[in-house]
């Protein structure tokens, strides 16, 4: 299965914004050609989650998913093949009666808005922007405590991947129009690409299109967790525990810093979601 694995949580737990930072600046310090490269357009990605779990997988690999598809009468396919094939039928339903709001889209911009709108797909999302990892990481209220996954991007690529060509691939962060990515992503439509090549696919980190909208709120990227690929062991990555009793007050401190479900979401349900919460009214008003 294509996941990413992730260490146990080390060293002391987050119970504010600014321990918070010092543990990453202490961790983004010890990356290889950090300088230069912090910022929107960084290498170092961060993902926050409401738990710690020992893999991180995109949604057609999660559990619901999963049983669904083992659940389809395709004979002696694999499981894997089996995924691919209801995952091929989601995207194919969410074209085709999408076709009034994806017109003109590329299958690799349809396949990227699938995922935008809930959509079971093979990208995982990640953040170049670590508060926005921790806002996510405190976003719940489960007696649990958070996490947040830092790593570099690039170390993702394994050092005998091979590109389209055959020839070695690089370890770097690929645009949406990769040609590899172009590639990945015609798997998951009924007409893939021809022919298929001989190198074995591997998990590979994107960085979309920068538009209005969550993508940019959140410094948005992905990785693509390719069919076929194997599990992906990333040296840099490191899991960052952020502790259960002190998520209330770092929510606090980012809402001072406008971190809030606005900000990061940045539409109109999570505007008036903001102000509810702002002013203690936490349900919506229902019209009779």
């Amino acid at each position: 299965m294509a996941a990413i694995r992730t260490p146990d949580p080390d060293g002391e737990k987050v119970t504010s914004v600014s321990k918070y930072l010092q543990i990453v600046d202490k961790w983004a310090r010890h990356q290889k050609g950090v300088d230069g490269e912090d910022g929107f357009l960084s290498q170092l990605w961060y993902r926050g989650v409401n738990q710690h779990f020992s893999e991180q997988i995109p949604g057609v690999y999660r559990k619901e998913f999963t049983e669904r598809a083992e659940r389809l009468k395709l004979g002696e396919r694999n499981l894997e093949e089996k995924r691919l094939h209801l995952e091929r039928e989601m995207v194919a339903q969410f074209r085709i009666a999408g076709a009034a709001f994806l017109a003109g889209n590329s299958q690799v911009e349809i396949y990227f808005t699938a995922q935008h709108f809930g959509m079971p797909t093979r990208l995982l999302d990640w953040s170049t922007n670590p508060l926005a990892g921790l806002f996510f990481a405190c976003e719940d209220t489960s007696q649990k405590d958070g996490v947040v996954y830092a790593m570099d991007a690039r170390e993702v690529i394994p050092n005998d991947a091979k590109n389209l060509d055959g020839k070695k691939q690089p370890q770097a962060v690929m645009s949406m129009h990769h040609a590899f990515v172009e590639y990945a992503i015609k798997i998951s439509f009924w007409t893939p690409p021809k022919p298929k090549p001989a190198f074995k696919p591997y998990v590979v980190p994107v960085r979309p299109d920068v538009v209005p909208g969550r993508l940019g709120q959140q410094s948005s990227c992905f990785t693509l967790h390719v069919h076929g690929s194997d599990p992906v062991n990333n040296k840099s990555l490191r899991t960052i525990s952020v502790d259960k009793n002190s998520k209330g007050a770092i929510r606090g401190e980012l809402h001072r810093l406008n971190i809030n479900q606005f900000t990061i979401y940045y539409d109109l349900d999570h505007l008036s979601k903001e102000i509810r919460s702002s002013w203690g009214v936490t349900k919506p008003i229902v019209s009779a």
